[in-house]
């Protein structure tokens, strides 16, 4: 979950960037919907890069990046190797 002052900017930064879509602390996690956001739901709960989640499903670790952005719809068989290293997602 993300502090309003995190989305509205009206906090202790005011305004000195993006909201991060990283953690702040153990066990926070961003909320998205739909496969994108389950898939880096679990990848960030295991404490896992992108990089590192690519090497272990042999995957490009832009695959991992675009099937997070939502820019790429993943096959039943990248599902497979997705769900092989973050388990169901």
């Amino acid at each position: 979950m993300v502090a309003t002052w995190e989305l509205d900017q009206s906090g202790p930064w005011r305004g000195a960037g993006r909201p991060s879509r990283q953690p702040s602390a153990p066990g926070l996690v961003p909320e998205r919907g739909g496969l994108p956001g389950r898939v880096q739901a679990a990848r960030l709960r295991l404490g896992l890069t992108q990089e590192q989640v690519a090497a272990r499903a042999g995957l490009d670790p832009r695959t991992i990046r675009n099937v997070e952005t939502g820019r790429y719809r993943p096959s039943r068989r990248t599902v497979r190797r997705l769900t092989g290293v973050l388990g169901q997602v």
